[in-house]
């Protein structure tokens, strides 16, 4: 059963046990740590997802906030028991992804295909 939520400039979906983020263009950078994290962990307390997909469709750069959020974000994806967290990005934001967040014990992979992964992040 696929379940969304939407707010302003982002949507988060749960497909084949993956909590689905898209974080789509013209999105406020500070609802990182708002809306769309509190339903991230509404989506963790449910016990049956297993991985992350991010979607980052953002034209703005990261701030050292965002990434803070980012890493609590990994953090509370370990404490839950995710697996896996597969990150679609142009090439340089996934380099300023992977380069500046802790993802602890997550495998943790970068796309630019939306399809792509979701397909390595459900493959278990």
């Amino acid at each position: 059963m696929t379940q969304e939520h939407r707010g302003d400039g982002w949507t988060a979906t749960v497909e084949d046990g993956a909590i689905i983020f898209e974080f789509l263009p013209g999105m406020e950078l500070e609802a990182f740590g708002e809306e769309a994290y509190e339903t991230y962990e509404r989506f963790l307390d449910r016990g049956d997802v297993e991985s992350l997909v991010t979607v980052v469709k953002l034209d703005d750069p990261f701030t050292e906030d965002v990434f803070a959020v980012w890493e609590r974000t990994a953090e509370r994806a370990t404490e839950a028991g995710l697996q896996r967290w597969a990150v679609v990005a142009d090439g340089i934001k996934a380099i300023s992804l992977r380069g500046k967040i802790d993802t602890g014990g997550l495998e943790t992979e970068t796309f630019e295909d939306r399809t792509e992964a979701v397909e390595w992040a459900t493959d278990t």
